[in-house]
């Protein structure tokens, strides 16, 4: 699906490859479109929902609802947070295509508006100069979009075709929640990131997560994502789920993004983000 929508939505060829502040090879082109990017999901190759997934789905509005949405946009205050302790505040525009993959970051910061894209987990910078975003993201500022966009879609996430899902036998306990870790292995990623790592590439690098299933509700609310070739590894949290828009999806009105390890644990939190309502 995100492969054939991305063929008609970049609008020219590669020109060139950057390591920008992402810390990663960032594609540097004509910024996808995203008009064409919100779309619904491929009817053919929707996959039926699996037995432990429809609880979640359901929770955050159910299939029927998120199969009619293409767009989701919202404006957001975020704190960026240092490793020194401190943080910056900075506003953000959001939009979030569930069904491509894909979420563009527009930054209000002083010099000027910096955005930047995930689209099927490639990252595109449009703007020839990142030294324009001042927060203290930085380097880790498209991983923070990936995870954002892993929580607000992870219905859609969780129904990706090529993606394995096993439940693990038993619930655990986190933060005096009781959750049921559903393993996510992203089969096909797994061979085509490893060839276009060794090609020097940019397909996607994040081959494993673990959803959180909320045993009280039973929303996915916390998602672990891993890189183990480059030993990165994130959690996102979502609170406060509500409609955003009339009869709308649910989505988390207050995100957290952590720095993780191997055995998910909570690391430095590296933003903070709250939606304008």
């Amino acid at each position: 699906m995100v492969a054939r929508v991305m063929q008609s939505a970049v609008l020219i060829v590669l020109t060139s490859l950057t390591l920008t502040g992402c810390g990663r090879q960032v594609l540097k082109e004509s910024s996808p479109n995203f008009d064409l990017l919100a779309t619904g999901p491929a009817q053919k190759v929707l996959p039926t929902v699996r037995p432990g997934v429809s609880e979640a789905v359901d929770a955050a509005g159910g299939l029927e609802t998120w199969k009619q949405c293409t767009r989701i946009e919202f404006g957001a205050v975020v704190k960026a947070c240092a490793r020194d302790g401190s943080f910056y505040l900075t506003q953000q525009d959001l939009v979030l295509c569930p069904w491509s993959d894909a979420l563009q970051v527009t930054a209000h910061e002083p010099q000027a508006d910096f955005v930047w894209q995930v689209v099927g987990g490639r990252y595109y910078l449009p703007q020839a100069d990142p030294n324009l975003d001042v927060s203290p993201l930085g380097s880790e500022r498209c991983d923070y979009a990936y995870a954002v966009l892993q929580i607000v879609t992870a219905p859609a996430r969780m129904l990706e075709d090529g993606l394995v899902l096993t439940p693990r036998p038993a619930v655990v306990q986190i933060d005096g929640q009781w959750y049921l870790p559903i393993d996510a292995k992203h089969a096909e990623k797994d061979n085509s990131g490893a060839k276009a790592r060794d090609k020097g590439g940019v397909e996607p690098h994040w081959t494993q997560s673990i959803f959180f299933q909320d045993q009280s509700r039973p929303l996915v609310d916390m998602i672990w994502c891993g890189d183990p070739d480059a030993k990165k590894f994130l959690i996102v949290r979502g609170y406060d789920y509500a409609k955003i828009t009339v009869g709308g999806v649910k989505v988390p009105t207050k995100i957290e993004v952590f720095q993780s390890d191997s055995d998910a644990n909570l690391g430095p939190r590296l933003a903070l983000v709250d939606l304008k309502r």
